[in-house]
């Protein structure tokens, strides 16, 4: 690795540094290694900048003691020091920190050794795949939030850190220009030798640096969301806009919130030019242009066959038309009456909802009828108390069937499956109100 991809990863690089290591690691190489006449030209490409810095010092030590270095004991020095939970001035250490040195603190994990740092890279995928480590994705569990939790709190107790010092470990404007550049050097110093991502890490072995890290952002951020912005702040976001574009960071600074909540704050309210987004109920001619649009962009004249699409290219098919509303106004649009306009449930009977519909498709996969002419119609229309009549529930269930794409050629068992994993989870989710609407249909369907 080049020293810039060793400030990348968080350690403190200077020209100086990396120079005056080279050349002092170079003549203690030649000097007290055995044999290394061949190897000698390559010793960068043998040693990273960090192992050099270990190196030297051990070196030294070596050098008071009279011993002459083998390239063995230079290996086992790299693998003992490197990984050493005491602070190690790999680089010029200009702040008079206490760093607390307790192993129990560090994580050891043998993924967190091979990568001790919070990058999420296809090198690191591969590095992880040949080494057979188990790694968990997803949602934290609760036992893990505590756990890290611990971690952060212990962290900024050992080292009495302030709501500035908390909002720049996780990584809000830890470079901000309103720091001098000595206080960003000994920021990153700091950050390096306390060894915060592995305590961070400590006590939670197959999850990847990267994810602890932004876990711990999210989590632990006490910077202000949107709503909590006064009338005059939100005001002012289209103005700091106009001076910086859309560096985001620098713009939350001014009110030390958090950056993507304002993004998003933007992108949903003011067009390219800084205008504000049309509000309200749409024209004809502005749901004409979005179908229009995509048509071309599906390459289909049958947007039927797309109701349920999950990967629909919106960015592009904003592109395509020429109205004054966000990408999020012609999303939603599309997902809550569009799509269900072009199903034509605007002509199901019995002011039928759908949330009716969700209990039709619940009650018809939970029967589990072998096909369509073995339903039992009359028993699922006592179901219903707001149908009138048995034509009335066919009538609808004929609509419904029709939004899967190329029906007729499904049997009723693939139509229903289709229906259950597709349409029902706009109301069956994790969270509480998901669980919530999935009692309701049990308790529906063994009325």
């Amino acid at each position: 690795m080049n020293r810039k991809q060793y400030k990348r990863y968080g350690f403190v690089v200077t020209d100086r540094d990396y120079d005056k290591c080279n050349k002092r690691f170079k003549n203690n190489y030649n000097k007290f290694v055995n044999n290394n006449n061949n190897n000698s030209d390559n010793y960068e490409k043998r040693y990273t900048f960090v192992e050099k810095e270990v190196l030297n010092q051990s070196i030294d030590c070596h050098i008071n003691d009279k011993q002459v270095m083998s390239d063995k004991s230079i290996q086992n020095d790299v693998t003992n020091t490197a990984f050493n939970t005491q602070s190690v001035n790999y680089c010029h250490n200009s702040n008079n920190i206490n760093i607390n040195t307790n192993n129990c603190l560090i994580s050891d994990s043998p993924l967190h050794r091979l990568i001790p740092y919070a990058r999420n890279n296809l090198k690191e995928k591969k590095i992880i795949k040949e080494n057979n480590i188990k790694v968990i994705k997803g949602k934290f569990s609760k036992h893990e939030i505590n756990i890290l939790k611990e971690n952060w709190d212990k962290f900024c107790e050992d080292y009495n850190c302030d709501e500035d010092m908390k909002t720049r470990l996780l990584g809000f404007f830890a470079l901000s220009q309103r720091y001098t550049k000595k206080e960003r050097t000994d920021f990153r110093e700091f950050m390096r030798s306390s060894q915060f991502l592995l305590r961070l890490a400590n006590g939670l072995p197959n999850r990847t640096i990267y994810h602890i890290y932004f876990k711990a952002r999210i989590n632990f951020h006490s910077l202000k969301y949107l709503k909590d912005l006064s009338d005059d702040d939100v005001n002012s976001i289209r103005h700091y806009h106009s001076i910086y574009g859309a560096k985001w960071t620098k713009i939350s600074e001014k009110f030390m919130s958090y950056p993507m909540s304002l993004k998003i704050y933007y992108k949903n309210n003011f067009n390219k030019n800084g205008e504000p987004f049309d509000k309200g109920k749409w024209s004809p001619d502005e749901t004409k242009q979005l179908l229009d649009a995509m048509r071309r962009v599906l390459n289909t004249d049958d947007l039927k066959q797309h109701i349920y699409t999950k990967s629909i290219p919106f960015n592009q098919i904003v592109d395509e038309i020429d109205i004054n509303r966000s990408y999020y106004q012609i999303h939603s649009h599309w997902l809550a009456k569009l799509r269900w306009s072009i199903a034509q449930w605007d002509q199901l009977e019995d002011s039928w909802t759908q949330k009716d519909t969700a209990r039709l498709i619940y009650c018809l996969f939970k029967y589990d009828f072998t096909d369509e002419l073995a339903i039992d119609w009359d028993e699922i229309k006592e179901k219903f108390a707001n149908i009138s009549s048995f034509n009335a529930l066919m009538k609808n269930w004929r609509l419904i069937k029709q939004t899967v794409p190329s029906f007729e050629s499904k049997s009723y068992k693939q139509i229903i499956d289709f229906l259950y994993n597709n349409f029902l989870p706009q109301f069956i989710t994790n969270n509480d109100r998901g669980i919530d609407y999935l009692k309701e249909f049990e308790l529906f369907f063994n009325d």
